[in-house]
């Protein structure tokens, strides 16, 4: 499943005010969550997920760019969110660069494999430094989309 498959501009957070990864999970679960988004799952349950994997190995893959993910019983479907910070936010990434761009993905149990496909959309997708400056400059929801779906 494509990243822009699983977005809408309420899934667009164009302005985090975190400044560490946990924070940043933080605030972007508890953005679903006032959604309505998290169904049968409470805000705790998704965020020890994302915590436990992110102690695993920091889903900071470079570029500026950080997937944060977890697997989550008594989930529908796959989640996914995209924010944005204009300073960068501490997530121990591999290239030791702060991240500007975090998406957090939700997958049920049950739904392991079926990730794997957005994962590589998304690697696919920000490698390129055009979607990268792109996305920093886009100055609203719908354009953040209408980045990530070309």
């Amino acid at each position: 499943m494509k990243l822009a498959q699983l977005l809408d501009e309420q899934r667009i957070f164009l302005e985090l005010s975190s400044q560490t990864c946990h924070e940043v999970m933080q605030e972007l679960v508890g953005y679903l969550d006032e959604q309505g988004a998290l169904q049968e799952v409470t805000r705790e349950v998704a965020l020890e997920a994302l915590h436990n994997r992110e102690d695993e190995i920091s889903t900071g893959v470079g570029c500026g760019v950080a997937i944060p993910h977890a697997y989550v019983d008594d989930l529908a479907e796959p989640l996914a969110i995209f924010g944005r910070s204009a300073e960068g936010v501490e997530f121990a990434s591999c290239d030791n660069a702060p991240v500007r761009f975090v998406i957090l993905l939700l997958i049920p149990e049950d739904k392991r494999g079926q990730h794997l496909l957005t994962l590589a959309d998304i690697g696919k997708r920000f490698l390129s430094c055009e979607v990268r400056e792109s996305l920093a400059q886009a100055q609203d929801r719908k354009t953040v989309l209408e980045v990530l779906t070309q």
